[in-house]
């Protein structure tokens, strides 16, 4: 246990915690929700998830504590993350107050830090598109409750044709011409979810959250990307990655009339659940 952050470190395979862990100083920044959106989300999972004083909340990929630090419920709540520098972001927020999270560094990727039957909501906010779903699917029913267990996913949806959208379906596909494939986050959650009803979980209808607008140029697509050593999730090579920015901002300077032109848009933050079943008492 790492007694200064109250981070313990549960353990990481083969992942490499570099992409996030030099993002971590400015990752809300870049990505950032507002924070009445994730008070708003936090509320909302522990009410689907149904949560009780028994229960233990578990949060993958839990990164800097945007939506984690507001939490608020009779359950336990710990989030973990393979990156430490994520993890001390966290922390930050929380301060030095005594607080009902913990939060530990492991690996999604491997196995789960926590015994079989221990949750009753798992959440995951735009993180286990980056990970491999059967295992994810694997892992959610053997942490599943005995008496059940509910499975959240959060992400961002835009206006459709929104300036970030344009950029980055323009960014995959460049990607995609070198024979990378970007892991976009709804395909891969949708095959999460199919996982998981092949396993006997029932799909609940989405709900939106928090609906908010945003203004934004093409040249902070370009530069946020230019701050990060991956893109579309992928570690790339330097040559690579300027290679595909600077191709994107001679298109891009084409496609929106200048790099500086800003553009309004909505963006929406779903929630998309789902149940695991009660283990029959066979």
């Amino acid at each position: 246990m790492r007694k200064d952050l109250g981070i313990s470190d549960a353990g990481s395979s083969h992942a490499s915690p570099e992409l996030f862990d030099g993002q971590a100083g400015f990752f809300d920044r870049r990505t950032g929700l507002p924070d009445e959106c994730c008070r708003a989300v936090a509320q909302k999972i522990v009410e689907i998830g149904e949560t009780h004083v028994d229960s233990l909340v578990v949060e993958v990929g839990c990164g800097t504590g945007q939506i984690g630090q507001w939490v608020e419920a009779q359950a336990r709540y710990v989030g973990f993350d393979l990156s430490l520098n994520m993890l001390r972001e966290f922390q930050r927020r929380l301060g030095a107050t005594e607080s009902r999270q913990l939060l530990l560094q492991a690996d999604a990727n491997a196995t789960w830090p926590f015994a079989d039957g221990a949750a009753g909501l798992i959440f995951s906010s735009r993180a286990v598109h980056l990970l491999e779903h059967e295992h994810v699917a694997a892992e959610v029913f053997r942490l599943a409750s005995p008496n059940g267990a509910t499975l959240i996913l959060g992400r961002v949806e835009r206006t459709h044709g929104s300036v970030k959208e344009l950029m980055a379906r323009e960014m995959n596909e460049r990607l995609r011409l070198r024979g990378l494939k970007g892991r976009r986050g709804e395909r891969r959650n949708r095959r999460l979810f199919e996982s998981c009803e092949r396993l006997g979980a029932e799909v609940l209808e989405p709900l939106p959250v928090a609906t908010w607008r945003v203004s934004a140029s093409p040249r902070q697509s370009l530069d946020s990307w230019r701050s990060l050593e991956s893109l579309g999730g992928l570690p790339v090579s330097a040559e690579t990655r300027a290679e595909v920015l600077d191709e994107l901002e001679v298109w891009a300077a084409s496609a929106f009339g200048g790099l500086e032109r800003e553009f309004e848009f909505e963006e929406t933050y779903v929630l998309s659940p789902l149940r695991v079943p009660p283990r029959s008492k066979a």
